[in-house]
């Protein structure tokens, strides 16, 4: 069958910690019409890692094998081609599909920036099978403020077309400078590695993905019933993102009166891979405290 994920063309596991890719084995899993790359590793608990734009399982490389030492991790790649319009429900159907055989029984979800999106959407259309959801900077839906304009408009479009179309030694000199000045998604704890893996995920997206994912985002909402979800959440906001960021960790927090909240010290968006140990120490010892039944 077809791949129909979104995947990373060979080259990338060069550019990544060594550590990080204890237990990465993918392996493909069969969707509706066609394939992705599915991960399993560790034992316990099922805990879920659900991808952020573009749809990346190697978004969590740096949590990843960290979880695993207490939890059974699934994590898989978002589809990059759809029947028909991008929709959230053909997302909700693949991750049904994943974890009716990866963990048919109740389940932990943690999702980052889209990814909490797609988690949100699951646990409502299954709040019999949560057992708990982990939101990391993501959002009921996505602010369309005129005080963000700079930084949507002005600031990620240049960040991308420089990493995207400049030779490469001139884009890796300013992901550096990007992560000493925290612009866009970078923070100074963006090590060469991380700032390397970044920049070839953005030199081989294809556009068609990248506006697929944009225009889900933008379709996202869920302020009128994410109030519905009764389980345990656990609400996750790097220090340093940006204000619409914190604005929309504060809804969620006001939409969901009863999760509990942590900060991700000193970081931005990429705090899944600049500062992996904190926030699966963070993720498990939530988890630990939440019942299992």
């Amino acid at each position: 069958m077809r791949a129909i994920g979104t995947h990373l063309p060979e080259g990338w596991r060069e550019l990544v910690d060594p550590a990080w890719l204890e237990g990465w084995e993918p392996r493909a899993f069969e969707v509706e019409g066609g394939t992705t790359q599915v991960v399993t590793m560790g034992q316990g608990p099922p805990l879920v890692l659900v991808p952020p734009l573009p749809g990346l399982k190697e978004a969590f490389l740096g949590i990843a094998r960290l979880l695993a030492r207490e939890f059974r991790v699934i994590t898989f790649d978002l589809r990059a081609s759809f029947t028909g319009r991008p929709s959230w429900p053909a997302l909700v159907a693949d991750l049904d599909r994943v974890l009716e055989t990866m963990a048919p029984g109740r389940v932990s979800l943690f999702g980052h920036s889209m990814g909490g999106a797609l988690a949100q959407h699951w646990t409502l259309a299954h709040p019999e099978r949560a057992r708990a959801l982990i939101l990391s900077s993501s959002f009921p839906q996505v602010s369309k403020a005129p005080r963000h304009w700079s930084k949507r408009y002005l600031e990620q479009p240049m960040v991308l077309a420089s990493q995207r179309f400049l030779p490469r030694s001139w884009a890796r000199s300013l992901a550096a400078s990007y992560a000493r000045r925290g612009v866009w998604v970078y923070d100074d704890r963006c090590d060469q590695r991380v700032r390397d893996f970044v920049g070839y995920c953005i030199r081989v997206l294809p556009y068609r993905v990248g506006f697929q994912c944009v225009s889900l985002a933008m379709s996202h909402d869920t302020r009128s019933n994410v109030a519905k979800v009764r389980c345990p959440v656990l609400l996750i906001v790097g220090e340093r993102e940006a204000p619409w960021a914190h604005e929309a960790h504060r809804d969620l927090a006001r939409l969901l009166p009863h999760a509990e909240r942590r900060v991700a010290p000193g970081v931005a968006h990429l705090h899944p891979l600049s500062s992996p140990a904190w926030l699966a120490t963070t993720v498990a010892d939530w988890l630990r405290g939440q019942p299992l039944d």
